[in-house]
């Protein structure tokens, strides 16, 4: 019975996202707009100049797979620092249903369209500018999956973002942070082996590579090694999220019955 009720949250959050097709338009054309922008900047400062090994057109696809992941998370921090910041969590305590599982099933819902429709829209949009494929279809399905475990991941962090609006009431600094972390130790914009070997070593020890680019890397040069290191991490970093959102978010209800809130 508990499963069905959160799988009626997945699936009206499903619908939700589907009739909120302006919102996907608007998260197509910003991520088109990202990949015109960083396409042609690379064309001419790194695959020119050989920083990196691949060239314009696998770097743009290596983009795009990074791209289109880091757009398809929902900002679902932004929701949980409204229903604390407003007292709109204590009319959703008395529910039948976990808080936390609820929001995680919600921004699931929403994450799957996301996924769905932007990665038509990305894979298009590509293979039209590059002409080709860089990678073997064959293991296309398996990035897919792995996109799919890495919103998770991103979602679990997000919620407990979210949560620290239990001491603030803004959750943007936090937010500010994980998020330009990611775009360093994730390789955003140009795969971690060109950075100082420091940093990779750094990098290793965050979630970051395995939700943007070792992930990205992988589809472009598959190996089976590297896919299950890679899911491997996801997994761990996925416990690690969880248990953090758990435990922020008991802390945080302790407080809140303390204080009578």
């Amino acid at each position: 019975m508990g499963k069905s009720k959160y799988q009626a949250i997945f699936c009206l959050a499903v619908r939700n996202a589907i009739r909120n097709y302006k919102a996907l338009i608007g998260l197509s054309v910003f991520l088109i707009t990202c990949l015109i922008i960083f396409a042609n900047l690379w064309k001419i400062a790194a695959a020119k100049t050989g920083v990196v090994s691949l060239d314009a057109d696998q770097l743009l696809w290596y983009i795009a797979f990074n791209e289109w992941v880091l757009v398809a998370a929902p900002t679902v921090h932004y929701d949980m620092e409204e229903d604390l910041r407003t007292g709109r969590l204590a009319y959703q305590l008395p529910r039948p249903v976990s808080y936390l599982t609820a929001t995680f099933f919600e921004a699931l819902g929403t994450l799957c369209v996301n996924l769905t429709v932007l990665g038509i829209v990305t894979f298009a949009f590509t293979w039209l500018s590059v002409g080709s494929l860089p990678f073997s279809l064959s293991g296309l399905p398996i990035a897919i999956l792995l996109g799919l475990l890495a919103g998770c991941v991103s979602i679990l962090f997000y919620m407990t973002i979210g949560l620290t609006a239990f001491w603030l009431q803004d959750v943007e600094p936090f937010f500010w942070i994980w998020e330009k972390t990611l775009f360093m130790f994730g390789g955003l914009i140009l795969p971690l082996t060109v950075y100082p070997h420091w940093m990779q070593i750094a990098a290793n020890y965050t979630p970051f590579p395995a939700i943007l680019g070792a992930r990205s890397a992988l589809a472009l040069d598959f190996s089976n090694e590297r896919c299950l290191a890679i899911l491997v991490s996801l997994l761990l970093w996925g416990a690690i999220g969880l248990v953090s959102c758990c435990l922020v978010y008991r802390r945080g209800m302790r407080i809140l019955n303390i204080e009578g809130g």
